[in-house]
């Protein structure tokens, strides 16, 4: 999430878009797909290029996704903390064999 840990931007944490870039992992959008990489170091800091990865993180899991677990923080330190755990629902990726609830296609993969 954003932080930048030196220089005159130390401290910067961007909660309005660190939330917004959460968001967007969700469902069908394709809008983090256009954000430039100077974006990201403009709103998120210089550490929060990193980033990137959790956009490569969310193309893995095919074109729509659910969320199963959200959570956002700011601790007492220089760095924002997002956790997210997705499930991909729109059938280009099988779902997870142990998750509860799965579909009978999914159960029979194990089998």
């Amino acid at each position: 999430m954003s932080h930048q840990l030196q220089g005159p931007r130390a401290g910067l944490i961007n909660q309005a878009w660190d939330n917004m870039f959460l968001d967007k992992l969700v469902g069908d959008t394709q809008d983090l797909r256009h954000i430039p990489h100077i974006e990201y170091l403009r709103e998120t800091g210089s550490e929060g290029i990193e980033m990137v990865m959790w956009l490569i993180m969310r193309g893995a899991l095919g074109r729509e996704t659910k969320c199963l677990h959200r959570h956002y923080h700011v601790p007492v330190s220089n760095t924002a903390l997002g956790h997210i755990v997705l499930e991909p629902i729109d059938g280009t990726v099988p779902p997870s064999p142990t998750l509860k609830g799965n579909s009978a296609a999914a159960r029979s993969l194990t089998q």
